[in-house]
């Protein structure tokens, strides 16, 4: 299972984005930093996004290193 965590950075990014008017992008790395991680299916529930959306933010935030993708042998129910 994969889960998406905020980083140090993607904490710092958060103000940047808002003074810059990207509040949605901000809005979403607040969510990450409040739920302490979260898998794509529950980023896309709760910010009301379709799955593939969700799951192409996340890699963009990965990708910006504001949020740390980890792996996990856990599997859903």
């Amino acid at each position: 299972m994969e889960l998406y965590i905020l980083t140090q950075s993607g904490r710092k990014a958060i103000a940047k984005l808002r003074k810059q008017g990207e509040e949605f992008d901000a809005k979403l790395l607040d969510y990450l930093g409040m739920a302490e991680g979260a898998t794509v299916e529950q980023f896309a529930d709760a910010m009301n996004l379709d799955e593939k959306m969700a799951y192409d933010k996340l890699r963009t935030f990965s990708a910006r290193r504001w949020a740390w993708r980890k792996i996990t042998k856990m599997a859903r129910f």
